[in-house]
């Protein structure tokens, strides 16, 4: 990070954002041959709706992303997440907090559309109201069946696909992974990602109960029976956070064998970094949800300004790869909350 000294006499300050933005706002508006707008002074409202509780780990980068947004941009920002444990079962909870926010007449909603069945309805009902919607963190796909003006995330066919290609690459013949029933529609489009890069290579896939991705002794139990089951395991992949720290603590109960075993997983956390770090898995695929969060910000704030539309319907957040290499870096990067 560049870093400003003293003598230069530049402070970037609350105060002088707003005159930073107009400024910016100046230079893009005069590349582009557009009219000028003025920097609107009335105060804007956003508020994220996600079945994602605010404490989950994997939430911290997203939620610090979405606060910084909005003291950068001068905007309130209310994060709204489930608070029932089980973010998988989620559907009702999520609806009902989209439609209280819509209730509260905000200027700009932020949603994660992880179960569109369920959500599209209320999502549409909250355009139909005037509100301008941005997905993020679930949701590709959808922005056009719910008139939301973009979405903000990952591919989540790719970071299962990158996975597959991954641990192919790395020598894996059989590789484990432990999912849940189909029906959860990001679950499915990883595993069905994972089989395609996987290809021609096998894997061998264990479903557990839905609630079972909250215990972690569980999916442990689980990894290690089927090791112990099928000597020709050779790797192991997680679907995402509820199963990398479980992946890592089977690692380290495996012994010797996990020394010629490839580990590979779909989100970070602390266990997942340290394994990195010390050389015990091969890799992480990040979504740099920071993104998820701070992006979606940036859209609506424009959007309601300016009348600055998005030129694109999606806006990738990753993958980004994580590995041994470049671990301890990305480390320091989650302890300050932005990975």
């Amino acid at each position: 990070m560049r870093r400003i000294r003293k003598d230069q006499g530049l402070a970037i300050t609350r105060a002088n954002v707003k005159s930073l933005l107009s400024a910016a706002a100046l230079s893009v508006a005069t590349m582009l041959g557009m009219s000028t707008p003025s920097f609107a002074e009335d105060d804007l409202r956003i508020i994220y709706v996600t079945p994602l509780s605010p404490g989950n780990a994997f939430a911290v980068p997203l939620v610090n992303g979405f606060e910084t947004a909005g003291a950068q941009l001068d905007v309130d920002v209310t994060f709204r997440g489930n608070q029932d444990p089980n973010l998988w079962a989620a559907a009702d909870a999520v609806k009902r907090m989209i439609e209280n926010a819509v209730a509260t007449e905000p200027d700009g909603l932020v949603i994660s559309n992880n179960y569109p069945e369920a959500l599209n309805e209320s999502i549409q009902a909250a355009v139909d109201a005037g509100i301008p919607v941005v997905l993020s963190n679930a949701g590709l796909g959808e922005a056009e069946n719910v008139g939301a003006m973009a979405y903000v995330g990952v591919e989540e066919y790719q970071l299962g696909e990158i996975g597959g290609q991954r641990l192919r690459e790395l020598g894996a013949k059989n590789t484990l992974v432990v999912t849940v029933p189909p029906g959860i529609p990001l679950v499915d489009q990883r595993i069905d990602g994972f089989k395609a890069g996987m290809a021609p290579e096998t894997a061998t896939y264990v479903e557990v109960p839905v609630e079972a991705l909250s215990d972690s002794t569980r999916l442990v139990n689980v990894m290690l029976a089927e090791i112990e089951k099928d000597l020709s395991i050779d790797s192991i992949f997680s679907i995402g956070s509820c199963c990398g720290p479980a992946m890592v603590a089977a690692r380290n109960k495996i012994g010797d064998r996990a020394d010629d075993m490839h580990f590979g997983t779909i989100d970070l956390g602390a266990p997942v970094l340290d394994a990195l770090a010390a050389g015990e898995i091969d890799f992480a695929i990040d979504q740099q949800q920071f993104l998820q969060g701070y992006l979606p910000v940036v859209l609506l704030a424009n959007y309601i300004r300016y009348g600055i539309e998005p030129a694109d319907g999606i806006y990738r957040s990753g993958p980004a790869l994580v590995t041994p290499e470049n671990a301890e870096q990305v480390r320091q990067a989650t302890e300050r909350g932005q990975r």
